[in-house]
């Protein structure tokens, strides 16, 4: 199905003529393979199913910004800020979720010295050890949200940041290259809420595969940024 196809799909439910819709975007929802024993089936099930409701709010959101008067758009209340910012909160959540999913559930996960990830984690962090360290304070540290590593433009090194909800305290200029869920719904019903527990058993499954080409995609912006 192309993306017009699924803008047609969209823009009918909604009773929009198919004109106005042209220039919206259209998020199709991914597979993943979570093999993990780590994670029980319901929470796995329940998880996903959470994801493709971003992409269909996300889509919804998407097709309602092309019809929305800009002429009233107000910093107190608008329809437009109010979309915006469900736009930014639903764009987010699509994308953590994915990078996520990507990024764990490896039962045979192993990171090698000589990688770029390693490499770069020590230079920024010190130590393998230290990075981990730290990746676990801020994933702990997470009210209902989101543990990361990512690459700052502003601060040219990697930096561990958590992320509450899917829109606070999200730093500019980052590109993400590890992503841990650290939202109570993807431990609590396996852990009875030992998050501890759960964070350190995602970081024992990375992909260290996928993480590693994120790295390299990473080192590429660093390097046009030079």
């Amino acid at each position: 199905m192309t993306n017009k196809d699924l803008n047609d799909i969209i823009a009918k439910s909604l009773d929009l003529n198919e004109e106005v819709i042209a220039e919206s975007y259209v998020a199709q929802d991914k597979q993943f393979s979570l093999p993990t024993e780590k994670l029980s089936t319901e929470t796995k099930d329940v998880h996903i199913e959470l994801y493709q409701h971003y992409v269909q709010q996300l889509n919804h959101v998407s097709a309602r910004l092309d019809t929305v008067p800009r002429k009233d758009a107000d910093a107190s209340h608008s329809d437009f800020r109010s979309l915006k910012y469900d736009e930014v909160f639903n764009m987010n959540a699509v994308y953590l979720h994915e990078l996520y999913f990507a990024n764990i559930s490896d039962p045979y996960s192993e990171i090698t010295m000589d990688s770029l990830t390693f490499m770069r984690l020590e230079r920024d962090f010190g130590t393998f050890d230290m990075w981990q360290r730290d990746f676990i304070a801020c994933a702990l540290s997470a009210r209902e949200g989101w543990a990361i590593t990512a690459y700052s433009t502003f601060l040219k090194r990697f930096v561990n940041v958590f992320i509450d909800s899917h829109n606070h305290s999200v730093p500019v200029g980052c590109y993400p290259v590890v992503c841990v869920d650290v939202w109570s719904h993807s431990y609590f019903h396996d852990r009875m809420g030992d998050k501890k527990s759960y964070i350190v058993d995602m970081m024992k499954e990375f992909n260290w595969a996928v993480i590693e080409e994120r790295f390299k995609r990473a080192e590429m912006i660093a390097e046009a940024l030079r």
